[in-house]
């Protein structure tokens, strides 16, 4: 048997990797891949807030009992620890004794926490997002022995230019200035100033996410850093998804027939990324940081005190082009041919990139037949109120116009130097070559994971579901007669979806 001879593999043995984010869907493909692929790696450190009444090791058991995770010897798994702290907080909310760990044993950093609602208020998203960089950054200039910082991003973080390279842009205001308001204003004052301050960002999340790349530019000088922009990602198990958000809500309310309509334009390329070649990316950069780094010490050279971080556009349209139009008819017929038993109505889409029509469109397919379902309701003596919930579904699709009815030009010429400076052990151990996706095949299981991992529907269903396909609205006002319609994914739906815009 040959030996493999992989030098990311080789990079991290015996080092110990600080993950921020790690209890979300990228943070977890992160985690998940390390484990898998760098078996000699020493220990993994996870930043996680208490939430829902669940503490940093309750949540983290929860991740261990995830499909990707169940198949993981449990040697390798008592590698992976929690620490409490919240990236908002001075110190990242950690410990004394947590935060000497970490400056002793941690030498390679992953941040990827984030507050990803676009409209998110902006205190919250200042608070995540820049004082969350900045408080790693602080954490980095103490760590004794750090070899690599992986800051990750979007890609559409400099979205008001046309033209998107693989560098630091002026922004229209400064980061300082963000934080300075977030220490010493309300939160209602800062909705206010919100509009101001957006300036010609689209929402909370772009413009705030821009301002911690540049507090790295300025305030992580003379680490070894480097920043990957990703596009939307969606996916070790094929398919396996684990929530809602961007485009994978859309497609499930298509699915079940209870969005008809978005606005978009189907000439226009997008640029998504599967999580899988993300995750790749990122930890084939986080291995050339340190060998740029590195080279810069033995040449004695002053830029690695003086240079800018280098920066990774991780995304599609370069190399492998994918219209919005080829998108929804590929996944149309796959939504049709294995349908779901949980549609609402007949699955149709009609996408319109003027926004009149397409308001026009949703008064007729989804706000008329809401009304009409809210007056059986109340004459049954129950209350549905789905013109509510078209309002909020309307709300999110507004949102994402901005990205869907517009077309950037990337530069990824990094990315592509990357891939090539890669042996072949870590080309097969680590591959992120977007031209290499076929995205019918890619589209395919995507709809797949969405049917299994989100509706939780195998193939056994498929005969109920394309009876139930023929006559959705018969089966519906079934439903309501019967008084099972709240048993619907529509709650689900709408639930996602009020994280971008409750």
């Amino acid at each position: 048997m040959t030996e493999t001879r992989s030098n990311v593999q080789e990079f991290f043995k015996n080092k110990s990797v600080f993950v921020t984010g790690g209890t979300g869907f990228l943070g977890k493909l992160i985690i998940n891949k390390l484990i898998r692929s760098c078996p000699q790696i020493k220990h993994i450190y996870l930043l996680v807030r208490d939430k829902k009444g669940k503490n940093a090791h309750e949540r983290l058991e929860d991740i261990f009992n995830l499909p990707i995770f169940k198949d993981i010897d449990e040697s390798r798994l008592k590698k992976i620890s929690a620490l409490r702290g919240d990236c908002s907080q001075a110190d990242l909310g950690l410990s004394i004794e947590d935060m000497n760990t970490l400056i002793k044993e941690v030498n390679v950093i992953f941040h990827s926490a984030a507050t990803v609602r676009f409209d998110e208020r902006l205190d919250i998203a200042i608070g995540i997002n820049v004082i969350g960089a900045r408080e790693i950054i602080k954490l980095a200039h103490k760590l004794y022995n750090l070899e690599s910082y992986l800051h990750v991003s979007t890609a559409f973080s400099n979205c008001h230019h046309k033209c998107i390279e693989e560098k630091f842009y002026n922004l229209p205001y400064n980061y300082e200035k963000l934080i300075h308001l977030y220490k010493t204003k309300s939160s209602n004052i800062l909705e206010k100033m919100k509009p101001f301050l957006l300036g010609p960002m689209p929402n909370t999340y772009v413009m705030t996410k821009a301002a911690a790349e540049q507090l790295i530019k300025r305030e992580a000088k003379g680490l070894p850093v480097t920043i990957v922009l990703t596009a939307t990602a969606n996916e070790p198990l094929p398919g396996w998804i684990d929530n809602l958000y961007g485009p994978t809500g859309i497609v499930t309310g298509v699915m079940t027939g209870i969005i008809k309509s978005i606005p978009c334009d189907v000439n226009v390329v997008t640029d998504l990324v599967p999580a899988d070649l993300t995750v790749n990316a990122l930890i084939a950069a986080s291995w050339d940081t340190n060998v740029r780094h590195r080279s810069a010490e033995l040449s004695e050279s002053i830029e690695k005190h003086t240079e800018d971080p280098r920066i990774y556009n991780f995304v599609s349209s370069p190399e492998n082009p994918l219209t919005w139009g080829l998108f929804s008819t590929t996944l149309m017929y796959y939504i049709l041919h294995r349908p779901t038993a949980k549609a609402m109505w007949y699955p149709t889409l009609i996408m319109n990139s003027s926004v009149f029509l397409h308001k026009i469109t949703v008064l007729i397919l989804h706000y008329l037949p809401a009304f009409l379902l809210d007056l059986v309701f109340m004459c049954t003596g129950n209350k549905l109120r789905l013109v509510d919930q078209y309002k909020k579904i309307g709300r999110f699709t507004n949102i994402l116009e901005y990205f869907s009815t517009r077309e950037w030009i990337f530069c990824n010429n990094n990315v592509q130097n990357l891939w090539s400076r890669l042996n072949n052990d870590d080309k097969t151990l680590f591959p992120f070559d977007i031209k290499q996706m076929h995205w019918e095949e890619y589209l395919d299981t995507y709809h797949k994971g969405i049917m299994t991992f989100l509706l939780k529907e195998g193939p056994d269903r498929l005969p109920e579901a394309r009876k139930r396909l023929h006559g959705c609205g018969l089966h519906r006002i079934r439903d309501v007669i019967m008084g099972d319609f709240k048993k619907d994914v529509f709650s689900l739906i709408v639930t996602y979806m009020g994280v971008y815009t409750t």
